[in-house]
């Protein structure tokens, strides 16, 4: 029971952060190959990519089951499926293709 609560509250903290965080452009479905960001040292990337991959890195969700040390997220694999599900349920893009 304490779990299901523990995830029910990281869902709420996930979802009022992508809420936040999201730029609207990346709630978007993807309008061609131009578009999907691939990453990568030369990337071409529109403000709001380069907006969106900078926050989920932070955040380091980009990666989100790779330790911090390693600049991942830290996340449990059921905490992954939960900001997965989150980011579906609002359209959120991933910030890398």
């Amino acid at each position: 029971m304490q779990e299901t609560k523990t995830l029910d509250a990281f869902r709420a903290e996930v979802r009022a952060w992508l809420e936040t965080n999201c730029p609207p452009e990346m709630r978007l479905a993807v309008r061609g190959e131009d578009d999907i960001c691939w990453g990568g040292r030369n990337a071409q990337l529109s403000a709001p990519q380069r907006l969106w991959l900078q926050r989920m890195g932070e955040r380091g969700w980009t990666v989100p089951t790779w330790p911090r040390e390693y600049g991942g997220g830290g996340l449990s694999a059921d905490e992954a499926r939960v900001l997965a599900q989150e980011m579906r349920a609002l359209h959120c893009r991933s910030p890398l293709a």
